[in-house]
């Protein structure tokens, strides 16, 4: 069959997740099939276990599982609350408040603290929480909280969780690659991963790291460990014996090693700093031209994705259709209450450079003005352009 153009896909895919990735990583997942227990294949786990290691700042067990992201945090649920265990969980967006349910569907009593959606929590909002139930067992947190593209302070939460014997699980779906964090250093027990967002691969994988302390909590569970969301498989063969225990998603992991290759070979903080400087500029371009960022203060944003606030007058759906069919960029909308009210520029992987940022911003600022709502473009563009080249 004759393969035509289609100018309707559009060109530039700058959402929340998944974005444009890495064209080495879409030649990697090209590669021939390989069966899942080929000795090549399992060295070639083993590399990309080394290398998320890297990129976790781990020296503690990264594992690589088939799945969305959301199957690792559920995994984190299964594997260490038990019926009764008080869970402390930090909701400041859609996320967080998901969260909440999950722990409970395991038997956990929960008790959350909350901030308004376009905020973060501070450390005294944390520990009033944890001095008022010191018989919690579980702090759990979304670090980059995408839909409303705020980070929460997770270094200190879980260094205080660590000192106070309490076992933590941070979602940093969108965090890992694009904001540092250092899993071994700040005492974060089970911090999970997509390979979709700042690692710029395929969405597929959910890649968890797991320290010492949360192995032994997984190991003394009684909860049923033949369900593939038990970890308890994943330590008695491949951690003890190199066997896989499920097909691993083969081009996946050929994608994925791209990746971290790119990652390592730039090198994590330099990654990391390039993730800051595009959410930077893009937070600096969305004030110069006279629109509005989502989040409360900067000191609350994330480096993975911008929130802009849909100007008055101006339809969610008719603006992301515009900048999707006239200008060949897709970005995300609002999530639950906040549907309607934003627009999210992702900036990740592939798509956290000088070129591409530049480009969505322009793109917006077209869409806009097609809208009838012109903002001052030049403005936004050269503090945009300001902002890199610092760098």
């Amino acid at each position: 069959m004759t393969q035509h153009f289609d100018d309707s896909i559009p060109e530039l895919t700058m959402a929340s997740g998944p974005t444009t990735i890495y064209p080495q990583v879409l030649a990697a997942m090209s590669k021939p099939m390989m069966h899942h227990h080929d000795p090549h294949f399992t060295a070639l786990m083993h590399g990309v276990t080394a290398k998320l290691a890297q990129v976790f700042k781990t020296s503690g067990t990264v594992l690589p599982i088939a799945g969305e992201s959301i199957v690792g945090l559920e995994m984190a649920a299964y594997n260490l609350v038990q019926p009764g265990d008080v869970c402390i969980n930090i909701v400041t967006g859609v996320y967080g408040a998901g969260y909440s349910r999950v722990l409970k569907a395991y038997g956990a009593q929960v008790v959350e603290v909350r901030t308004a959606y376009n905020s973060s929590v501070t450390m005294d909002m944390v520990l009033d929480v944890m001095d008022s139930n010191p018989q919690a067992k579980i702090i759990a947190m979304v670090h980059s909280e995408t839909p409303s593209a705020s980070e929460n302070p997770i270094k200190e939460i879980c260094m205080e969780a660590h000192r106070r014997g309490m076992l933590s699980i941070v979602d940093s779906v969108s965090g890992i690659g694009g904001s540092n964090v250092e899993t071994d250093a700040w005492g974060i027990d089970i911090c999970v991963t997509g390979s979709q967002k700042c690692l710029s691969c395929s969405a597929g994988m959910a890649l968890v790291s797991v320290s010492d302390k949360a192995w032994d909590a997984i190991m003394s569970c009684p909860r049923y460990d033949s369900s593939y969301l038990s970890f308890k498989p994943w330590r008695r063969k491949w951690l003890e014996h190199s066997v896989l225990p499920y097909t691993a998603p083969i081009s996946l992991v050929y994608g994925l090693d791209a990746a971290l290759d790119i990652i390592l070979d730039a090198g994590v903080d330099e990654t990391i700093a390039r993730h800051e400087t595009a959410a930077q500029g893009m937070r600096a371009a969305v004030l110069a031209s006279g629109l509005e960022l989502w989040i409360d203060d900067e000191a609350h944003a994330a480096h993975s994705v911008t929130a802009i606030r849909i100007p008055q007058g101006v339809e969610d759906a008719e603006l992301r259709a515009t900048l999707r069919e006239s200008y060949g960029l897709c970005v995300s909308g609002g999530l639950g209450p906040m549907d309607g009210q934003l627009v999210r520029i992702g900036h990740m992987g592939a798509t956290a450079t000088r070129q591409r940022t530049i480009t969505a911003f322009g793109a917006l600022a077209c869409a806009l003005a097609d809208l009838g709502h012109p903002i001052d473009a030049t403005a936004g563009l050269d503090a945009l352009r300001r902002v890199w080249s610092k760098r």
